[in-house]
C-alpha cells in the first residue's frame, strides 16, 4: 500500500489503527472451532499473482471424478499452423521466467487447457491428435475437421468474429468459434465452468459479446495504486529496484534495467491471459495525461514487442497522445509550429498520418489513439481557435486510411461555458452532434471517432446520476468510460466491489425518445452503448485501470474482482453482478460453499457502504485536494469547481447543489421524463437527492426522519457495514491461505479506521451548519440497555465507547437489551464483574445494502 500525504486525521489514524485493530480482532475473531474448518486449496504463501487463473484443485470428489472423465484429453488441431504477426525477431521472456510466448491464439488455448485442467484435476491431461470419449476439442471451421463435421455452419454464422459455443457431442466437448480468438474465449469459458463447479455434461453454451471494443485505458504511473514502489521516495513515485511501479517496464534503471521491453516479463503474459479470459480486446497502455515519449521510435519498438506478446490473446494496443505532439522538438526535423496545429489543414493531418504509419509498420493491428483535449492542462484544438469536432475529425482523417480510430474524451469542464460544471460537456458536444450536414444528416463527428464519456457527469464518484450525454448524442458514436481503479472508492486500501455500481449504471433509464417524442423501447444506458437503442453500428466500452508491478497486480486482492467484473460486463452488460462475484470468488479464493457465501455477501454491499460513509444521499466530491482519498468538506480551493464546498453548498438552510429548473438548470439536459423527475425534490431518488437539490435540514425523508437524521445514520451505517465485513473476514481465517488472508485483514483494519474518519469529519462539519443534535434513538443499530433497574439509551452511534453512571453497590450486569429495530439481534459479549467495569454488546441488523454490526463498549462507573 502506498503512503499518502498525511493530514492530521490520517496521521492519528495510522498511529492508532494497529492497536485498535488488534484489540478488536482479539475480541471479535472467532476461534477455529467456531469458524469454518474447510482448508484453503492454495498454499499459505500464495501471493495472488495469477488473479482468477490460479486454477485451484477441485475438492469435491464427485465433481472431480466427473471432470476427469469428461476432460481426459485435449485436441487442438493445427494449433500453430497460423502464427500471428511478430515484429520483434528475438522476442524473449525474462531469464528464469515461468510463462511462455505463444505464436497463435489456438496455441494459447491449448496451453491454457493443459495448465488449467492439469491443476484443477491434479493430473496431466494429455494433448493428443485423436478424438476419444472425454476429449476437449478446440478449433475453428478452418483449423479443425472436428468442428467442420460436428458444428453446423449456421450455428457459427450468428456468433460473429468473437462469439463461441461449447457443446457436448457424442461423449466429448467441442469449443468452437469462427476465429482463433473466439475459440480462445470459448476455452476460457469452458475452464470457467470447472472453476465455478458447474456440470459439464450435456453442454450447449453460446456466447457473443454485445459490444465490439472492450478496452482498458491503463493509467501507468499516475494515481498508481498497484505499484510495488519504494514508499520511502514518496507516494506513487516508484523506485523499487529501478521500476516505476507500472505494469510495463520501458525505462527501468538499476537492478531492473535488464527487464525493459522488448524483454517480456511473466506478468505481461499473466495479464494478457487474464484479460483474454474476460474478453478484453484493447489495451491503451499509457495515461491520458500523455507523454510524447510513447510515440518516439525507441518506444514504438518496445511497444511492438509488447504487442507481439499480447497479440495471440486477441489484445490490440492503443496509445494516449497529446494534441500538440507535432511541436515537440524531439521529433525534429519533422515538427510543426503552433500556427500549423490547424486540424482542418493538411500539415496537421499529414503529420499524424506519418506518425501513425510509423506505428503501423511495427504494430500492424494498432487500434488507434485516445485524446484528452482541453482538459486539466492538456492541449487541444480550442487552444488554436477550433472546437472539439474539428480536432477529433482532423485526427480521424489522419488515421482512417490506416484502419485506426480515435477515442476523444468528453471530460471537459471549461468554467467559461457555464457556472455549473456538470453542464459543460453537453453544452460543448451537444451542438456538434446536432449540427446539420450538407447531405441533410445530423452530426459532425467522423465515423471512426468515439466520444468517450464517463458514466456520470462529474468524475468517477461512487454514485452519480447517469451522464445526460447518453442518449442525447444520437448521431455520434459513444464509448462509456468506467473506472476500474478506485480513485474515489478507496484506492488500494478499501474493499469496494464495483460490479453493483456498474449494474446500476447500465440499467439506468435514460428516458430517451425518438424524433416524435415517444419513449424508445430500449433506452437503458446499456442499450445506448451496445447500439440497440439508436442504431449505432460501432460500439465501445472503456475501463480505466492501473495495473502495476505489485505481486497481485492490482494493489488490493479484492481489486482484482473489479477488473474481472469489468471484463464480464463489457462482454455482456446484462450479467448480474452477484453472479459475477460468485464466479470470481470461486475462481480466486475457494469452492467451499460457506466461504463463497460469506465473501460474496461482503462484496455485494461494499460499494454502497463506501457511498454511505463518504457521499451519502447524493452529496458529490467531498474529497480533499489532490490525493482523492480523505475527506475535505471544508476545503475551498483556488478553482471553485475543484472544491468540496462548491458541491456541498452547506449553509444554515441545508445541503446540496440546486440543479433543478429553479437552480442551475442542469436537469434540463436530460430527456423530458428524467428532467421532470429530477426537478421535483419529492420525486428525485433519495440516493441522488443532493445532486439536484439544496435539501433543507428538516426535509422529511422516505423513512419519516428529517434529512439531518437520515444523513447522519447513513454515515454511521457505512462504517457499521465495514465493521461487519472485518468480523466476517476474520471468521474465514481457517478456510483461506495465510498470506492473502493476512494482507486483506490488514487492509480491512485500515479501511474501518478510515471509514470512521470520513464519518466523523463530515458529520462534525455538517453539524456546524445544521445546528441540530446528533440523532440517537431510532438508528438501525440503536439500543437501550437496562442495568440495575435503570434504562440507558441515547447512544451516539458514531462513538465506540460510552461511560455509564451506575448506582453504587448495584449489580453491574446488563439485564436487558432493547434494539430500536425489531429485526436486530444482539449478543452480550462481555459482562462487567464489578463497578467500575466493562460490558460489551454487539448489535447486528440488516440495512438496504447488507448487514450492519455495531459494538457498544460500555464503561460502568
Amino acid at each position: 500500500m502506498h503512503a499518502l500525504p498525511l493530514r492530521p486525521a490520517r496521521l492519528l489514524t495510522l498511529l492508532t489503527v494497529l492497536a485498535l485493530s488488534l484489540t478488536m480482532l482479539a475480541v471479535a475473531s472467532p476461534t477455529p472451532a467456531e469458524a469454518a474448518d474447510h482448508p484453503s486449496p492454495y498454499p499459505d504463501d500464495y501471493d495472488g499473482s495469477q488473479m482468477w487463473l490460479g486454477y485451484r484443485p477441485v475438492e469435491d470428489e464427485r465433481l472431480l471424478a466427473a471432470y476427469r472423465r469428461l476432460a481426459s484429453s485435449i485436441v487442438v488441431e493445427n494449433a500453430t499452423a497460423d502464427p500471428v504477426h511478430r515484429h520483434t525477431d528475438d522476442l524473449t521472456v525474462e531469464p528464469g521466467g515461468s510463462e511462455k510466448l505463444v505464436t497463435s491464439s489456438l496455441e494459447a488455448a491449448r496451453d491454457e487447457l493443459a495448465r488449467g485442467l492439469g491443476a484443477m484435476l491434479d493430473t496431466d491431461v494429455p494433448v493428443v491428435d485423436e478424438v476419444s470419449p472425454g476429449a476437449v476439442v478446440v478449433g475453428t471451421p478452418d483449423s479443425s475437421e472436428v468442428v467442420r463435421s460436428e458444428v453446423p455452419s449456421r450455428d457459427l454464422d450468428r456468433l460473429g468474429p468473437e462469439g463461441y459455443l461449447i457443446r457436448s457431442v457424442r461423449g466429448h466437448t467441442v469449443v468452437a468459434g469462427n476465429t482463433e480468438v473466439a475459440a480462445l474465449y470459448g476455452t476460457y469459458g469452458f475452464l470457467r465452468l470447472l472453476q465455478t463447479s458447474k456440470p459439464i455434461e450435456r453442454l450447449n453454451e453460446v456466447e457473443a459479446p454485445k459490444v465490439q471494443d472492450r478496452w482498458i485505458d491503463n493509467w501507468d504511473v499516475e494515481r498508481l495504486y498497484a505499484g510495488n514502489a519504494d514508499t520511502d521516495k514518496g507516494p506513487n513515485t516508484g523506485g523499487l529496484a529501478g521500476e516505476d511501479g507500472s505494469i510495463f517496464d520501458f525505462a527501468a534503471t538499476g537492478e531492473s534495467a535488464d527487464k525493459n521491453l522488448p524483454v517480456i516479463l511473466d506478468r505481461y503474459i499473466t495479464v494478457a491471459r487474464a484479460l483474454a479470459s474476460v474478453g478484453i480486446n484493447g489495451f491503451n497502455i499509457n495515461n491520458v495525461n500523455a507523454k510524447n515519449t510513447y510515440i518516439t521510435p525507441e518506444y514504438i519498438e518496445q511497444e511492438a514487442a509488447l504487442a507481439d506478446a499480447l497479440r495471440p490473446y486477441g489484445i490490440k494496443l492503443a496509445l494516449s497522445i497529446r494534441y500538440d505532439a507535432p511541436t515537440d522538438q524531439r521529433f525534429a526535423p519533422d515538427t510543426l509550429t503552433a500556427e500549423q496545429l490547424d486540424p482542418t489543414k493538411a500539415p496537421f493531418r499529414d503529420w499524424w498520418t506519418r506518425r501513425a504509419t510509423m506505428i503501423k509498420e511495427a504494430i500492424p493491428d494498432f487500434a488507434g489513439f485516445t485524446v484528452k483535449a482541453n482538459s486539466e492542462g492538456q492541449p487541444g484544438p480550442q487552444d488554436f481557435g477550433f472546437d472539439h469536432g474539428d480536432g477529433a475529425n482532423g485526427m480521424a482523417a489522419a488515421v482512417e486510411p490506416l484502419g485506426m480510430q480515435i477515442k476523444w474524451r468528453t471530460f471537459v469542464y471549461n468554467a467559461d461555458v457555464d457556472e455549473d460544471r456538470l453542464k459543460r460537456a453537453y453544452l460543448e458536444f451537444g451542438p456538434i452532434d446536432d449540427e446539420v450536414q450538407p447531405d441533410g444528416s445530423r452530426g459532425r463527428i467522423a465515423d471512426n471517432v468515439f466520444l468517450q464519456t464517463k458514466n456520470g457527469p462529474l468524475d468517477f464518484q461512487a454514485r452519480e446520476p447517469v451522464n445526460p450525454m447518453f442518449g442525447r448524442m444520437e448521431n455520434t458514436n459513444q464509448a462509456i468510460e468506467l473506472q476500474i481503479t478506485q480513485e474515489y472508492t478507496g484506492q488500494s486500501t478499501m474493499l469496494a466491489y464495483l460490479g453493483p455500481m456498474w449494474q446500476e449504471v447500465f440499467n439506468a433509464d435514460t428516458g430517451a425518445t425518438d424524433e416524435s417524442g415517444r419513449l424508445l423501447p430500449k433506452r437503458k444506458v446499456g442499450h445506448i452503448i451496445d447500439g440497440t437503442a439508436q442504431g449505432h453500428e460501432r460500439t465501445s466500452i472503456v475501463g480505466v485501470g492501473n495495473l502495476g508491478n505489485a505481486d497481485n497486480l492490482t494493489g488490493h486482492h479484492f481489486s482484482q474482482s473489479n477488473l474481472f467484473a469489468f471484463g464480464r460486463m463489457a462482454w455482456d452488460w446484462t450479467l448480474d453482478s452477484r453472479k459475477i462475484a460468485d464466479d470470481w470468488t470461486r475462481m480466486t479464493w475457494s469452492g467451499d460453499s460457506r466461504t463463497v457465501h460469506e465473501i460474496v455477501a461482503m462484496m455485494m454491499g461494499s460499494w454502497e457502504s463506501v457511498v454511505s460513509y463518504q457521499t451519502p444521499l447524493g452529496i458529490g466530491h467531498q474529497f480533499n485536494a489532490d490525493i482523492h482519498y480523505e475527506p475535505g468538506p471544508e476545503e475551498t480551493l483556488a478553482r471553485p469547481d475543484w472544491s468540496p464546498t462548491y458541491y456541498n453548498q452547506a449553509d444554515a438552510v441545508g445541503l446540496g447543489y440546486d440543479r433543478s429548473a429553479s437552480g442551475s438548470g442542469f436537469s434540463a439536459q436530460y430527456f423530458p421524463s428524467l428532467a421532470e423527475r429530477f426537478d421535483d425534490i419529492e420525486t428525485t431518488p433519495e440516493n441522488l437527492l443532493m445532486w439536484f437539490h439544496h435539501v433543507p435540514w428538516g426535509h422529511e425523508m422516505n423513512s419519516g426522519r428529517p434529512f439531518w437524521d437520515e444523513l447522519v445514520y447513513r454515515y454511521q451505517m457505512g462504517v457499521q457495514y465495514v465493521t461487519w465485513m472485518r468480523r466476517t473476514w476474520d471468521s474465514l481465517e481457517p478456510s483461506l491461505d495465510a498470506r492473502r488472508f493476512g494482507e486483506v485483514r490488514a487492509k480491512l483494519a485500515q479501511h474501518e479506521a478510515d471509514a470512521e474518519m470520513w464519518r466523523d469529519e463530515c458529520v462534525a462539519y455538517w453539524q456546524t451548519f445544521s445546528g441540530r443534535e446528533m440523532p440517537t434513538d431510532d438508528g438501525p443499530t440503536s439500543i437501550a440497555v437496562e442495568i440495575a433497574g435503570k434504562t440507558y439509551d441515547g447512544f451516539d452511534l458514531s462513538q465506540d465507547e460510552y461511560t455509564l453512571d451506575v448506582p453504587d453497590e448495584s449489580s453491574p450486569r446488563i439485564t436487558s437489551v432493547t434494539p430500536a429495530d425489531r429485526r436486530a439481534t444482539y449478543e452480550i459479549v462481555e459482562q462487567a464483574d464489578a463497578i467500575p467495569g466493562r460490558a460489551v454488546v454487539e448489535v447486528e441488523t440488516k440495512s438496504f445494502f447488507g448487514p450492519l454490526l455495531k459494538r457498544y463498549v460500555l464503561n460502568l462507573e
